[in-house]
């Protein structure tokens, strides 16, 4: 195996295609695709097409690689996700703000939502706005110091049934998911309108939309819960 190429693999997902696309980590040059179409009259999440795909392919494609595929990112076209809203206020008067006053919000917001909402994981979160003393703002002031402040967060979520059957299928070929993207949220990411729907989706991996939080999958107990925190902290 090629130990010195390095890439990502991304998997497309809808109701009738399946596309696998594998990219240059660096450069991002296409190195292996390939697009499978199929009649899906019912509309039903293809989890049997995807596993005779994968089964058709996988191995045909680390041999053509020389390399094993062992993590993905799945890109989802379905009608399965759905957007929930929450709030949080926090007087911040109380304590100095800071980096850390804002994670640990965001914390309780999204234990809140999950604690709420069994059954579900969430896919997408996203900062909607900042209420700071009733004046409303999409992307946090540099200059706020001690301050009443409501954050209003959306959440992108699938079933965890979803989600476990992805899983369950990727685990037959030693595969594990690193995210699954929502593609109608990463479309409406798009403002180029770019058909390479695997571009934005790693735009947004890293930081195109600035108020996307990216979450650990556990929350681990005295652990940080971000893997990237948004790029404003930057």
């Amino acid at each position: 195996m090629d130990k010195n190429l390095e890439f990502d693999t991304y998997l497309f997902i809808s109701s009738n295609k399946i596309i696998i696309s594998i990219n240059n980590k660096k450069s991002f040059e296409t190195i292996y695709k390939k697009e499978k179409l199929f009649s899906n009259t019912n509309n039903n999440l293809p989890f049997e097409k995807f596993d005779e795909f994968l089964n058709d392919n996988i191995f045909l494609i680390e041999k053509d690689l020389k390399n094993f595929i062992k993590k993905i990112y799945v890109i989802f076209e379905s009608d399965s996700f759905f957007v929930a809203g929450s709030s949080i206020k926090h007087n911040f008067k109380k304590s100095n703000f800071n980096q850390d006053k804002i994670k640990e919000t965001l914390i309780e917001i999204r234990n809140q939502f999950i604690k709420n909402s069994p059954g579900y994981e969430t896919i997408h979160m996203i900062i909607n706005r900042f209420v700071i003393n009733g004046d409303a703002y999409k992307i946090l002031p540099k200059d706020i110091k001690n301050e009443n402040m409501v954050i209003q967060v959306d959440f992108i979520c699938l079933e965890d049934q979803i989600t476990d059957n992805f899983e369950k299928i990727f685990s037959k070929y030693q595969i594990s998911i690193n995210k699954i993207l929502s593609y109608e949220y990463l479309k409406n990411l798009d403002k180029n309108k770019n058909e390479n729907i695997t571009k934005v989706a790693n735009d947004s991996l890293n930081g195109l939309n600035l108020n996307e939080v990216y979450l650990a999958k556990k929350i681990l107990k005295n652990q940080g819960f971000f893997e990237k925190f948004f790029n404003f902290f930057k």
